[in-house]
């Protein structure tokens, strides 16, 4: 719904408000029925889900795969340099990427979201 081209008058009869805001009694069935106004975060994922994933990317499939033939032909010298190689990516990538989370994570907490509403004609944040 375009909220933005309704006027006033049809915003508040499709939300079921006035212009001194909702009352308690509405607030209260209104979370009843749709819950808490918040924003549901992503689980966080466990830190070995995030290091079997840097396995997952089409270029070290591909390495993994030539280690193995590699190693099949029995050329130890490169399946070993392939390997070291691919762990290596795998343990850099994982180390940005729990990072990253880390990073994430703090943000959330210093931002914590509030809004001003009214409530029975009264300024509440």
């Amino acid at each position: 719904m375009n909220w933005h081209n309704l006027s006033t008058e049809d915003v508040l009869q499709k939300t079921g408000s006035s212009l001194n805001g909702l009352t308690e009694e509405t607030v209260t069935k209104k979370r009843e029925e749709f819950g808490y106004n918040r924003l549901e975060g992503k689980k966080k994922k466990p830190a070995w889900l995030l290091f079997a994933n840097q396995f997952t990317d089409f270029m070290i499939l591909v390495l993994i795969a030539a280690a193995i033939i590699s190693g099949i032909a029995g050329d130890t010298v490169d399946t070993v340099i392939i390997l070291v190689i691919v762990v290596l990516n795998a343990i850099i990538g994982f180390v940005q990427e729990y990072r990253a989370e880390k990073a994430m994570e703090a943000l959330k907490k210093m931002a914590t979201p509030q809004s001003t509403v009214l409530r029975d004609g009264h300024v509440v944040t």
